[in-house]
């Protein structure tokens, strides 16, 4: 029986709604088989997560989701196969988390100003790991009655270009996010490339700075988007005359979330992408 796979998913070390043991009990209910945790500017939960998986027959992929800005988008930059004990990568990560909790600051000062009665200790009181996140502001304004789901506050006040968002003062670029994972020993993926019109920029990435894949299969890409993207991956193919990574996972943080196709199991994500990605992990580390 083939298996089932997901690249993309959070815990409570970052922004998800589940340890990383739970998560990992939850992706067993599910009947997943290959999987990798991807907090944002976190590995803190990947050795819990990978202990738990061992006990439960799952093959776990040391993973992370950087933050980082292009053309004055955010953009999202997965690693995987990363060394999690990597000095430098944890350095970094620190810096970036430090940006994430001063920019939650001026979040909230903005939310007040709009009108909105939440404070930094609200926020805290919903910080379960090391990153501040906006779904923790998010539930903070749920618990004081600004909307019913996280999905509603994004909408109206925390989504990009809505009036309570605020841009990070300082973040990497998809490049030095790109270099930050080669250096710690992994591969780098630009995740959702939906979210972003940067379908150029990304083949550049490919060509001239090391991009290693994309991820084609996002719970937010309906069959014309994963068409999409698959064709800019061959087309990165192409142009460096090797297979490129094809990633997917439902990006799952919690049920509450309200997103559509956020669940753990219903996965689009073709389990032999995800297999070539494992053994390719697997034979780097035999070198």
């Amino acid at each position: 029986m083939v298996g089932k796979a997901d690249l993309h998913m959070h815990s409570t070390a970052s922004d998800g709604g589940y340890g990383a043991e739970t998560l990992m009990e939850m992706c067993a209910e599910a009947g997943l088989s290959l999987i990798s945790l991807t907090d944002h500017d976190t590995t803190a939960g990947v050795e819990k997560a990978r202990k738990s998986a061992e006990s439960l027959n799952i093959q776990l992929i040391n993973g992370i989701e950087l933050s980082t800005r292009s053309e004055g988008q955010s953009v999202d930059i997965l690693g995987y196969g990363i060394d999690v004990e990597s000095a430098h990568l944890q350095k970094t990560l620190s810096f970036h988390r430090q940006m994430r909790e001063e920019r939650m600051e001026r979040m909230v000062r903005k939310c007040r100003d709009y009108g909105l009665e939440v404070t930094v200790e609200d926020v805290k009181a919903e910080v379960t790991g090391h990153t501040y996140s906006r779904p923790h502001l998010a539930k903070a304004l749920i618990k004081k009655g600004y909307g019913e789901k996280v999905s509603d506050i994004f909408d109206q006040y925390i989504g990009y270009g809505k009036p309570c968002y605020v841009v990070k003062e300082k973040e990497m670029t998809p490049p030095e996010a790109v270099k930050l994972i080669h250096e710690a020993g992994g591969i780098a993926v630009a995740a959702h490339p939906i979210y972003y019109d940067l379908d150029d920029h990304i083949l550049d990435w490919f060509i001239n700075e090391g991009l290693d894949g994309i991820e084609v299969y996002h719970r937010d890409h309906d069959e014309q988007a994963v068409n999409r993207f698959s064709a800019l991956a061959e087309k990165a193919e192409a142009k460096l005359g090797h297979r490129v990574f094809k990633t997917g996972g439902s990006d799952f943080h919690h049920e509450a979330y309200g997103r559509e196709g956020e669940k753990l199991g219903i996965t689009k994500l073709p389990y032999g992408e995800a297999e070539y990605l494992l053994t390719f992990l697997q034979n780097k580390e035999k070198r």
